[in-house]
């Protein structure tokens, strides 16, 4: 059986700036230990930093809306269920 694939160049930036000596001997160092290129990391400290820049209501994880499935369901049991005793 054969199958379709559908190749998609992602469109990518190239962003260019200045370190310091020591900031590009700890990032070389690091890369170098951690076996990946300077580009991934500056990729990784770059999703990192954004991530951390983002509130957390920004992030469409925190801002879905709940859906009904049309099961009953009733959590008043939960906590015997989960830890065997009331709480």
């Amino acid at each position: 059986m054969f199958g379709l694939i559908t190749w998609v160049r992602m469109v990518e930036k190239v962003v260019q700036t200045e370190l310091s000596r020591s900031e590009y001997k700890r990032l070389r160092e690091v890369s170098t230990r951690k076996n990946i290129s300077l580009k991934e990391a500056l990729r990784q400290a770059v999703e990192e930093w954004v991530r951390q820049q983002t509130p957390m209501d920004a992030d469409p994880l925190f801002s879905l809306e709940p859906k009904d499935t049309g099961v009953e369901t009733d959590s008043s049991s939960l906590d015997k269920e989960l830890y065997g005793k009331q709480r």
